[in-house]
């Protein structure tokens, strides 16, 4: 016979599970496109064009949506 904290526990290990799947979900690798993805420029291989700068812009745009909310 479960009590009400046996199925306090059980719901707080749902929402785990759940919170788990959703954040793996996000954590979804970037297809190759062959372009740049942040000046659009065509790439042979990665994701970004060579030397870093676009690579650095593109984190940063994608760090000021997250505080900003807008992802």
């Amino acid at each position: 016979m479960t009590d009400i904290f046996d199925q306090a526990s059980d719901i707080e290990e749902q929402h785990r599970e759940l919170s788990i799947r959703a954040a793996r979900f996000k954590n979804q690798p970037i297809k190759f496109t062959g372009r740049c993805l942040y000046c659009n420029e065509e790439v042979s291989n990665g994701r970004f064009c060579y030397g870093g700068d676009c690579k650095e812009d593109w984190e940063f745009e994608q760090k000021i949506s997250k505080i900003k909310g807008l992802r």
